[in-house]
């Protein structure tokens, strides 16, 4: 009988890095989008202060987005 042992912990390992440094670029692309800035923006205003402005959160998502939100 034949038998095949693999070190799976460091195949593991050394694929980890590398998925870790692409979650860090991609979520530093979306970072530098216009789009995650104005969602950032939005998410700093009160419900209050919106109501103020005269408008709802679902209203300035759908302009944040524009036709890519469906609400």
């Amino acid at each position: 009988m034949a038998s095949v042992t693999t070190n799976i912990e460091q195949n593991g390992a050394a694929a980890e890095p590398f998925s870790d440094a692409l979650v860090r670029v991609l979520e530093r692309m979306a970072q530098l989008s216009p789009t995650y800035r104005r969602v950032a923006a939005l998410s700093h205003v009160t419900d209050a202060e919106l109501a103020a402005q005269g408008t709802t959160r679902q209203d300035a998502a759908t302009r944040v987005f524009g036709s890519r939100f469906y609400a």
